[in-house]
């Protein structure tokens, strides 16, 4: 789900003008993109036009390209057989899918292979996360005429830095409902699949950062 509040603060105090430490809550944030590392394309053909893959290969061969075309399945019939061609040159998969054109192979699946997910980059968002965050809470901070005398609290669970999800009861039935259904509206299950039909892929770590501020 993309947030589409990207900084989100909140200031608790009573008689502002007169207290000396107040708590502020600052929504900082590490985008990033991530692109694809690869092009594949999925092909099936019938038992007896077998002799088309091997006519591609040939054609692979020809132009020096030693990417295989790999069997990947075959139907429990046995009429049917699906290969996999992966490259990372876009002209080169262009030209494979006009040699399939040519050939009448089915083409029934293309797609962008993304990058695995490395959970170290994760930390290094959250690091970059807090550095954002530090840098809005030094600004308001300054504008109010206070200075950052300590952080509070670091919630780096990056689902639920939404600020949609401040109106929810986590213990209620209701909430837990209300929790699972935005979490497949978010697509949740999907966020480290590998393949794409973009060959690009934007993203975002977020954390709520809470301090306490004193008077200057």
């Amino acid at each position: 789900m993309k947030l589409y509040i990207l900084i989100l603060w909140f200031i608790t105090f009573a008689n502002y003008s007169q207290a000396q430490s107040i708590t502020l809550r600052i929504l900082g944030q590490s985008n990033y993109t991530e692109y694809a590392e690869s092009n594949v394309v999925l092909l099936s053909v019938q038992h007896h036009d077998i002799t088309k893959i091997e006519a591609l290969k040939d054609s692979l061969t020809a132009n020096g390209l030693d990417n295989p075309v790999v069997k990947v399945a075959t139907s429990k019939n046995q009429q049917i057989t699906q290969y996999k061609f992966e490259n990372q040159d876009l002209n080169t998969f262009d030209n494979v899918l006009v040699w399939c054109s040519a050939l009448q192979i089915n083409v029934y699946k293309v797609y962008f292979k993304m990058p695995e997910h490395q959970f170290k980059n994760e930390d290094d968002h959250a690091v970059l996360a807090l550095k954002n965050a530090n840098t809005q809470a030094k600004i308001l901070a300054n504008h109010l005429g206070y200075k950052i005398e300590t952080i509070l609290n670091i919630d780096d669970e990056t689902t639920y830095a939404n600020p949609i999800y401040d109106t929810i009861d986590f213990d209620s039935s209701k909430g837990q409902r209300m929790l699972r259904f935005l979490e497949l509206l978010s697509n949740r299950d999907v966020t480290y699949d590998t393949k794409s039909n973009s060959p690009s892929k934007s993203g975002g770590y977020y954390i709520w950062v809470t301090y306490r501020l004193t008077k200057t």
